[in-house]
């Protein structure tokens, strides 16, 4: 994986499950309802480049690796996701834009350094 020493990565979990239901405990997680795997979600701090700023987002899955950015909501590189999964981490990305980039604004790469 390449573009997260851009800034400090958060890591956020990211619950699979195919439910019909939502229930309590999933409120309180992000869940992509179409994987049956854990996926651990990373997400950078602002970068701000070339007058644009955003973040660099990626999911893990056991040695499976997706990176994308928001805004945009696209997965620029992978390894071990097939088409229709990176089309869906896409959509999930392009639903989830503002909680995403609420998180890379609140990620404090100085902070995180000396902890």
């Amino acid at each position: 994986m390449s573009g997260m020493e851009d800034g400090k990565v958060i890591l956020k979990k990211i619950v699979i499950a195919d439910t019909k239901e939502p229930d309590t405990k999933q409120k309180e997680e992000t869940v992509v309802p179409v994987f049956s795997d854990d996926i651990r979600m990373l997400v950078t701090s602002m970068i701000h480049k070339g007058g644009k700023a955003f973040a660099r987002v990626s999911f893990l899955r056991n040695k499976d690796w997706a990176e994308g950015i928001v805004p945009g909501g696209r997965i620029e590189k992978s390894e071990g996701f097939n088409e229709e999964e990176i089309e869906k981490l896409e959509a999930y990305l392009a639903g989830e834009q503002e909680m995403i980039l609420q998180e890379a604004k609140g990620v404090n790469p100085i902070r995180n350094l000396f902890s």
